[in-house]
């Protein structure tokens, strides 16, 4: 059998992504079966997505998706870069003392454009809509003015790399979900306002009012 053209089924349609993916970037991909596969048939055309792997770089996942009508989309190009735009959050992180810790990930958007390894980076990192996923801790106990401050001066240094980030901001030494502050920058919008210090706080109190009503939910389901 040869390559397929188009699916209607979620077997064919794994087999259609492969060979696609393939084709676009010369390599050899594998699916990782997990809860995130989903095929969906609409009247005029079927739909999947799903996580895979490069047989040459098993350590990256990235999503793909496609439809019968013979698109497809995926964020295999992050791969490419991710050290390389890490490298660039990560170089103010570490040089910030009051981050307890921090996590950085590259994240980007599905695509149907072309990538390759010899692609310009900075190209890359402006029109990818790819962006730095920042989960920062830091320390407990302090006033909403003092993390304002922290938050500030964090955000500042990021600003300056002329990149996409998104910061979160929590303040427990444990894993947790309770985030204190959320931001989420752009630098091709040029709509974007830069929250002062001022707005900043407000945006804690925001975030700690939120965490404040989950957790009266989830006690009164207990």
């Amino acid at each position: 059998m040869g390559p397929l053209s188009s699916f209607d089924n979620e077997k064919e349609a794994q087999k259609y992504l492969l060979e696609q993916l393939s084709f676009k970037y010369g390599e050899e991909f594998e699916i990782v079966k997990q809860s995130e596969d989903d095929y969906e048939e609409y009247p005029t055309k079927n739909a999947y997505s799903t996580r895979l792997i490069s047989k040459d770089n098993p350590d990256y996942q990235f999503s793909a998706w496609t439809v019968s009508s013979g698109e497809m989309k995926d964020n295999y190009a992050a791969s490419f870069f991710a050290s390389q735009a890490e490298h660039i959050a990560e170089s103010i992180c570490e040089n910030k003392d009051y981050l307890i810790d921090y996590k950085v990930q590259l994240n980007a958007p599905v695509t149907d454009k072309k990538w390759s390894r010899d692609s310009d980076f900075e190209k890359y990192i402006s029109e990818s809509g790819a962006y730095n996923r920042i989960d920062s801790t830091m320390q407990a106990g302090m006033t909403n003015e003092q993390y304002a401050n922290q938050i500030y001066d964090l955000l500042d240094s990021l600003y300056e790399t002329n990149t996409g980030f998104e910061l979160r901001v929590d303040n427990k030494v444990e894993d947790t979900n309770e985030l204190i502050f959320m931001y989420n920058y752009d630098p091709n919008d040029e709509q974007l306002i830069k929250p002062d210090k001022e707005r900043i706080i407000e945006m804690i109190e925001s975030e700690l009012r939120t965490n404040n009503l989950l957790n009266d939910g989830s006690q009164q389901q207990q």
